[in-house]
């Protein structure tokens, strides 16, 4: 692949991690703050909320000529991003309870690390180019 097209997957992917990460930290704010949920499931829940701005994003505008819309790229996706929210609740959970940090803290760790993890997942085995043959 070509420099100047993983400079455009990495600026996309980055623009919808943003409104994806947008997304996740409102509702984990409301999730804490006012409903009163521990960080860690809320972390979990508000991760999950995030789901279809991340899908959507990814499939139709950062690796669209690489997307097929077929269940094995979908069953691939939902592994991936159950990867990504495992590192994130226990990044979370480390934070919040070994570290005794605050969620926020939590939160942005796993902002720098977890994108990171995803993007090379989603790069090289969920929208990987087709295999010619």
């Amino acid at each position: 692949m070509k420099a100047g097209n993983s400079f455009i997957e990495v600026t996309r992917f980055g623009i919808v991690g943003l409104a994806a990460t947008a997304m996740h930290y409102l509702v984990l704010t409301v999730l804490v703050e006012l409903v009163r949920i521990p960080p860690t499931p809320a972390n979990g829940l508000a991760f999950l909320c995030a789901l279809g701005i991340t899908y959507l994003g990814q499939s139709l505008w950062v690796f669209r000529k690489r997307s097929q819309h077929g269940v094995s790229q979908i069953l691939r996706f939902i592994v991936s991003l159950a990867v990504g929210l495992l590192s994130n609740m226990a990044i979370m959970a480390i934070s919040v309870h070994a570290f005794k940090l605050d969620y926020q803290t939590g939160f942005l760790l796993a902002l720098i690390l977890v994108p990171m993890l995803s993007f090379m997942i989603n790069r090289s085995w969920v929208f990987r180019e087709p295999q010619r043959g």
